[in-house]
């Protein structure tokens, strides 16, 4: 079944991973006059950018044990049921702005395949929004927990905050990374998509420019909605920044530039 609505073809949602950019472009996309642009509708937690439209789910999500695995397991049967009525009700609500999308984290095909299933086999526009440099986005993921802070739009100093870092557990992420990078193009691909880089956010307008031709909407400056908490020199923010080196030079090394 196809969307019929001329205006739904240009609707669209973002596919990424953790740390990569995609609250920021989101936020943004979200400012522009035509586009209305959600977060992560099916992140467990309601604290989500347009908490409106947060996926209901059963129960709290806890950090650890067994009432951990009965949240995971309810809401995968629960998303299996509703998500798609849900993602529909989604884009078929509509305000004054022209098209809608929301972000998709790459876990979220597995938990809620219904919903995953229906998305790709609808005329939705994809954005791809990948970090090449797995690295830092590890180690982006990592500041962010220890400092507590995962965003922010003003406060510029918690970016030479200097924290310690266990080097063996992020090279694993890093891994873990460059196989999700590899899926989410291979589950994109032959689909209707663009395939932005957080390296591209270095040219801030012009990746605006490009995306906003992708969907179809006018091209207006806009600046960022979100500042980096991170250094631009990674050693500077990480004390044992020796290890970590040691730890990434076989397999990463052109990453710790």
């Amino acid at each position: 079944m196809k969307m019929s609505d001329s205006r739904q073809l240009k609707d669209f949602f973002i596919l990424t991973a953790p740390r990569s950019g995609s609250t920021v472009l989101t936020r943004t996309l979200d400012q522009h006059p035509q586009v209305f642009c959600a977060g992560e509708l099916f992140h467990p937690s309601d604290k989500i950018y347009h908490p409106e439209w947060h996926f209901p789910f059963i129960g709290t999500k806890k950090k650890k044990g067994f009432s951990r695995k009965i949240f995971s397991v309810t809401n995968y049967i629960n998303g299996y049921i509703s998500g798609v009525s849900f993602i529909k009700k989604f884009y078929s609500t509509r305000n004054e702005k022209t098209i809608r999308g929301f972000k998709l984290m790459m876990g979220h095909t597995k938990d809620f395949p219904t919903v995953w299933n229906y998305l790709k086999d609808h005329e939705l526009k994809i954005i791809v929004l990948i970090r090449k440099n797995t690295f830092r986005e590890a180690l982006s993921s990592f500041r962010a927990r220890k400092i507590g802070v995962f965003h922010s739009a003003e406060d510029s100093s918690l970016a030479n905050k200097k924290i310690n870092i266990d080097a063996a557990l992020l090279k694993k992420r890093v891994d873990e990374l460059e196989a999700v990078n590899a899926n989410i193009l291979r589950l994109s691909e032959g689909k209707n998509r663009i395939v932005i880089t957080y390296e591209e956010f270095e040219e801030w307008q012009t990746m605006l420019d490009k995306t906003f031709d992708f969907l179809g909407v006018e091209k207006i400056e806009m600046q960022p909605e979100l500042r980096k908490i991170s250094a631009e020199n990674w050693r500077n923010g990480v004390e044992n920044y020796h290890q970590v080196e040691t730890a990434m030079q076989e397999k990463y090394a052109h990453f710790l530039k």
